[in-house]
C-alpha cells in the first residue's frame, strides 16, 4: 500500500493567505514564563460560560456568561462553548484544545444536570498554568494527543492512568491544490515522492513547527521516518525532511494552513480535521492531504483530574461518546474513536476519508527519539572546509565528461556549502605543500556567518569568490596529513558549544609530503587529543575512483565522521545531508 493523497481540489480560489532551532537556555527561561501568563490569561479571560437563567461566572474566570447555550457554539476552533445548567452547586470545568473545544460544547450544552464550562486550552501550555502560582484548575483536560498527558505527568500533573479517546483525526501532509496536481503528473503523490523532489530543481520543502509546542509536528516526523525505512537513501531522505522547514513557522494547524497560497512549495503536517476546516473557509487556497502509509492520528483523550466534579465528568464522557455525541464530533470534521469519518468528510475537497487514520503517537521514549532527531539535525554548524589544490586534482576524472577532480570539488562545494542557513558558521582553507613559509595550508575565509557582513557582502559570496579563484598547482604535492591535524586543532581552540563543529575535507587523499606527519602518527594523534567536551568531526569526499579512500576513511573515523566518494557534483546534495544526517545515529551510523 502507498502513501495516499486526498481526492484533488476544484480549482484553488484566490488566497488571502523554520528552519526550527532549539531555543536557547535564556529563551526557554523566558517562554516559560510566558506560557505561564498566557495559559493564566486564557483560564482567567477567555473561557465562555453558558448557563441557561442565569449570570453566574466561572469560578476564577472573570468571564461574562451568555444565557442561551444554543447561541454559545461558534466555528470550530473558536474559543470554546458552554453547556447548561439546572442544578445549583454542581459545576464541571473542561479545557479542551482549541479545534474541538466548540464540539465537546454543543455536546455540554445538552446538560439538563450540571453547569459545564468548556475553555479552549493549547494543549502545549497546560502543564505550565497548572503548575502557575494561583492557578485554577480544570476538572477535565481534553488536549490534541495522549503525548501530551505524558509530559504534563512528568511536569507534575495528577493524570489518570489510561484516558479514554473522544474523537481521532489522522496527521496528514498539506499541500497546495495546484502544486499536489502538478506533481500527480508524474505519479501518485506520496511522502516519499515529496521527499524525493529534493533531487529535482524544484524541490518541495517539509514544513516543521517546533516538535515540543505541536503534536502535529510529532506526527509528521515519525510519517517521515516510516516512509524512508529501508531504503538505502533514508538517511539523505530523512535529513531533507527534517531540515527543509521554513524558519520560525506557527504550531496551529490553521495558522500552518493559512500560508499555503504564499508558500506553495512546502508541505505541512496537519490534521485531516484542520484541512477540512481550512478548505471549507471562502477565498481560502485550497490544498490537498497527503496521507502517510504508516501514519498517525491524534486521539483527543478524555482525562478526568478527578475532584468533587468526577461524577459529572463521568456524564459528559457518556455523552461524547453517545451515538449523538459522536455524530456532533464528527459534524466537525472529527472521526470518531475508531478512525471511522462521518458524512461531513465525505466528498470533502483535498480529503480521503476512506484512508487509514493511523495508530496514535506512541510511547513517550519514542515521541523523545523523534524531537531529539529534528534538534540535532538543525543545530547550528560550525564547519571549516579544506580544499587540495595539489597537483594530482589535475587528473581527470572518468565518466565525468573530462572534468578535472579540482573541477568537481569546486563545484561540489558550491552546491553542499549552499545548503547550509545562514546562521551556519562556515570557512575555507586550500592546501598543497608549502604554501605558506611554515604551513601546507592557507586561510582563504576565515570561518564566519554566511549571513551578511558590515560591508554587505554575505559569507556565501565570499565563499563563492574563493572557490572561483582557487587553482590546483601543477608541481604542488599534497600536505593532507599536517593539514587536516591543523583544521581540527584550530577549530577545537574556536570550539563553540552551541554549534556542530566539523572539518570538511575535499581532496584526492593522496598525501604525498615527504616531510609531513605519517597516517598512523596523525591517527594516534587524533585520538590521543580527542575531547568528548568539545568534539570535532571529519568529513571527507574523495573525488575520483582512484582517490586515496582508505586513507580519508581512517581519518574520518578516527574523529567519528564518515567518508563519501563522488563523481558529479549534482550528487553532492545527498552527500551533505547524508553527513549531517549522522548527527542522528553518532556514534554508531552505518555507511553513509
Amino acid at each position: 500500500m502507498t502513501d495516499q493523497p486526498g481526492t484533488p481540489a476544484p480549482a484553488p480560489r484566490p488566497s488571502g493567505g523554520r528552519h526550527y532551532r532549539p531555543p536557547s537556555k535564556g529563551q526557554r527561561a523566558a517562554l516559560a514564563a510566558a506560557v505561564v501568563i498566557a495559559i493564566a490569561a486564557v483560564i482567567g479571560a477567555a473561557t465562555i460560560l453558558a448557563r441557561s437563567g442565569s449570570n453566574d461566572t466561572a469560578a476564577g474566570s472573570g468571564a461574562t456568561p451568555t444565557t442561551n447555550a444554543s447561541t454559545a457554539a461558534r466555528s470550530a476552533g473558536s474559543g470554546g462553548s458552554t453547556g447548561t445548567s439546572v442544578a445549583p452547586g454542581c459545576a464541571l470545568s473542561v479545557a479542551a484544545a482549541p479545534e474541538i473545544a466548540d464540539a465537546v460544547g454543543n455536546v455540554a450544552a445538552q446538560s439538563k444536570d450540571c453547569q459545564i464550562t468548556v475553555s479552549a486550552v493549547d494543549p502545549a501550555t497546560f502543564a505550565a498554568g497548572w503548575t502557575a502560582a494561583g492557578a485554577t484548575h480544570p476538572d477535565v483536560w481534553i488536549p490534541d494527543s495522549s503525548v501530551w498527558v505524558s509530559w504534563a505527568a512528568g511536569a507534575g500533573v495528577p493524570v489518570p492512568a489510561g484516558s479514554p479517546s473522544i474523537a481521532t483525526s489522522p496527521v496528514v501532509y498539506a499541500l497546495a491544490a495546484p502544486t499536489a496536481q502538478a506533481l500527480s503528473v508524474a505519479g501518485p503523490v506520496t511522502i516519499n515522492s515529496l521527499l524525493g523532489t529534493r533531487l529535482s530543481a524544484t524541490p518541495i520543502r517539509m514544513g516543521l513547527p517546533a516538535p515540543r509546542e505541536s503534536a502535529d509536528a510529532i506526527g509528521g516526523i515519525l510519517a517521515l521516518q516510516s516512509a524512508v525505512a529501508g531504503q538505502s537513501d533514508a538517511r539523505a531522505a530523512l535529513t531533507w525532511g527534517l531540515r527543509s522547514s521554513p524558519a520560525n513557522l506557527p504550531t496551529s494547524g490553521s495558522d500552518l494552513l493559512a500560508r499555503i497560497g504564499s508558500d506553495p512549495g512546502t508541505a505541512v503536517p496537519v490534521t485531516e480535521q484542520a484541512l477540512w476546516v481550512h478548505n471549507q473557509q471562502a477565498g481560502s487556497a485550497q490544498a490537498v492531504a497527503v496521507y502517510p502509509t504508516t501514519g498517525v492520528e491524534l486521539d483527543y483523550p478524555f482525562v478526568a483530574l478527578g475532584g468533587a466534579a468526577s461524577g459529572s465528568a463521568d456524564e459528559l464522557l457518556r455523552s461524547l461518546l453517545a451515538a449523538e455525541g459522536k455524530a456532533a464530533v464528527q459534524s466537525s470534521g472529527f472521526r470518531d474513536p475508531s478512525g471511522a469519518a462521518g458524512a461531513a468528510l465525505t466528498g470533502a475537497a483535498g480529503i480521503n476519508p476512506q484512508a487509514p487514520s493511523g495508530s496514535a503517537l506512541p510511547d513517550t521514549a519514542t515521541v523523545e527519539s523523534a524531537v531529539h532527531d529534528v534538534e540535532v539535525s538543525n543545530e547550528p554548524s560550525r564547519l571549516l572546509a579544506i580544499l587540495d589544490i595539489s597537483g594530482s586534482m589535475q587528473a581527470q576524472v572518468p565518466g565525468s565528461g573530462g572534468r578535472t577532480r579540482i573541477d568537481l570539488a569546486k563545484a561540489a562545494a558550491k552546491r553542499g556549502l549552499g545548503l547550509y542557513p545562514p546562521d551556519s558558521e562556515i570557512g575555507m582553507w586550500v592546501f598543497s605543500t608549502n604554501l605558506a613559509p611554515s604551513t601546507d595550508y592557507r586561510e582563504l575565509v576565515p570561518v564566519g556567518t554566511l549571513a551578511p557582513g558590515p560591508d554587505g557582502v554575505t559569507g556565501q559570496q565570499k565563499l563563492a569568490m574563493a572557490l572561483d579563484g582557487a587553482q590546483a598547482i601543477p608541481d604542488g604535492g599534497t600536505g593532507l596529513y599536517d593539514t587536516t591535524l591543523a583544521a581540527v586543532r584550530a577549530l577545537r581552540a574556536s570550539w563553540d558549544p552551541n554549534r556542530v563543529n566539523t572539518v570538511l575535507i575535499l581532496s584526492d587523499g593522496m598525501n604525498d609530503d615527504a616531510n609531513s606527519i605519517s597516517l598512523p602518527d596523525l591517527l594516534s594523534t587524533l585520538k590521543n587529543e580527542a575531547n568528548p567536551q568539545k568534539p570535532v568531526t571529519v568529513i571527507s569526499i574523495g573525488f575520483g575512483p582512484d582517490s586515496d579512500v582508505n586513507a580519508l576513511t581512517q581519518i574520518s573515523n578516527a574523529t567519528g565522521g564518515s567518508t563519501y566518494v563522488s563523481l558529479d557534483p549534482n550528487n553532492i546534495g545527498e552527500i551533505f545531508l547524508d553527513a549531517v544526517g549522522q548527527r542522528m545515529c553518532r556514534p554508531n551510523c552505518g555507511a553513509g
